[in-house]
């Protein structure tokens, strides 16, 4: 299982694993009736965790109406692709969007359409982590952090 890890939005500093620090996965407007306003997360793992949730899950949930998109762009060549099979990609990317059975965790099809920073972005509800609670619609998407979390500074720790 890989690691992930971002940049706050807020203060363009890394996300570090394993250290508490006050950090908050921003839920977009039509969603924070079922998921409130941020999903608060008090020391980060490293693997997409916050609260309750993995945020490759919400992603995939909060971004389904997209989905006949992201596979054109597939089939195009202009979506990245991860490790990961294209014609299994579309096959259950389709299958959610349609309601059915997938074949694969829903995390998998969650890191399909968010783990690059130019895919997250176009994402019409990109990933968005801060140290404050703050405005969905305020702020940008945040970046993925090309350290995965880890510091090499020891006073981060």
């Amino acid at each position: 299982m890989g690691q992930f890890s971002w940049i706050y939005s807020d203060t363009d500093k890394q996300l570090l694993d394993d250290v508490y620090a006050d950090t908050y996965l921003l839920v977009p407007k039509p969603f924070q009736e079922k998921y409130g306003k941020a999903i608060y997360e008090k020391c980060y793992d490293g693997y997409g965790h916050f609260g309750d949730y993995d945020v490759y899950d919400l992603v995939l949930e909060w971004n389904r109406e997209m989905i006949p998109e992201i596979i054109r762009r597939i089939k195009n060549g202009t979506w990245h692709t991860p490790r990961y099979n294209t014609e299994d990609a579309i096959k259950n990317l389709q299958a959610y969007y349609d309601g059915e059975k997938i074949e694969c965790k829903p995390r998998k099809l969650g890191i399909y359409m968010a783990n690059h920073d130019k895919d997250n972005a176009i994402l019409e509800f990109p990933i968005k982590i801060t140290t404050k609670e703050l405005e969905y619609e305020n702020v940008e998407p945040s970046l993925n952090d090309p350290n995965q979390g880890w510091s090499e500074d020891e006073d981060d720790y």
